[in-house]
């Protein structure tokens, strides 16, 4: 072969790897690759023969090193991988090729980062239960904390057991939406609307319970969900075996005083209260 030839050749080589080691890539519906076949306009690499982009030749043979295929059909070098349009060696995105935003979840959640990937993006919305719209969590008031109680249908801002200090204000005769109660009723301000782990439908929906206490206590009204989520409630009309991780560890030892019989549970106003005697 003339020297000037030879030097044409590898000229035509060299630059088919730079291509390739830039970014190129070929795009198509398939990866297939075949032994001395050559690559259709769908994006195939054969060895030794030609792949094509858009339904044009490349130079050369274009096939890239180690024949590794990345994410969206794309071929890199030394076995590199594309996640979310950025390039990594060793088989996972390199995150430090680009910025990402952090994004505000219109719910209140949390943003979270999948596996695999660099950017954190916002979870899900968190969907209800029983016809239920769960209302986006922003912030929290001074006191409350952001749980789920048993029974709930969402989460919220939640009043400590021992209650907040309100303002005393007139309470507003406004009503929370479905899923919700005021948090004067159990132990927050009238001003908030907290989950409501009482929340029901229909009166199958409500249970008349009890469980092993420290001290002295009485059977009362629970939603069934709650019901189902925690083992160490019995039903008065229904008892169920409880385990022995329920039962305290040491008893008050006070003289507890009769419970009265129990009323049934009702659902009234989309809440578990005790009929009324």
């Amino acid at each position: 072969m003339p020297l000037q030839t030879f030097r044409g050749v590898c000229g035509s080589a060299l630059l088919a790897v730079s291509v390739a080691a830039c970014g190129g890539a070929a795009f198509g519906s398939r990866d297939d690759t075949s032994e001395g076949g050559s690559g259709n306009s769908s994006g195939n690499a054969s060895k030794g023969g030609t792949s094509s982009t858009a339904g044009k030749p490349s130079t050369a043979g274009a096939s890239t090193s180690g024949g590794a295929s990345s994410t969206g059909g794309s071929k890199g070098v030394a076995g590199s991988t594309s996640v979310a349009g950025w390039s990594g060696v060793g088989g996972g995105p390199n995150c430090q090729l680009g910025d990402c935003a952090f994004p505000v979840c219109g719910d209140g959640q949390m943003p979270t980062t999948p596996a695999g990937e660099c950017c954190p993006r916002c979870p899900p919305p968190q969907v209800g239960r029983d016809n239920v719209t769960c209302e986006p969590v922003l912030g929290c008031p001074s006191g409350y904390t952001l749980e789920q109680p048993l029974g709930a249908c969402c989460q919220g801002c939640m009043p400590p057991p021992g209650g907040v200090a309100c303002q005393e204000i007139a309470c507003p005769p406004g009503l929370c939406p479905l899923g919700y109660i005021r948090g004067d009723q159990v132990g927050g301000c009238c001003t908030e609307c907290v989950p409501d782990a009482l929340f029901c439908n229909q009166d199958s929906e409500c249970v008349v319970a009890d469980r092993p206490r420290p001290c002295c206590g009485c059977p009362e009204v629970i939603s069934l969900r709650e019901y189902d989520a925690d083992v160490c409630w019995s039903s008065v009309d229904e008892p169920r075996m409880i385990s022995e991780d329920c039962h305290p560890d040491f008893m008050c030892g006070a003289i507890c005083a009769a419970c009265p019989p129990p009323l049934d549970a009702v659902c009234q106003d989309h809440h578990c209260v005790q009929a009324k005697p």
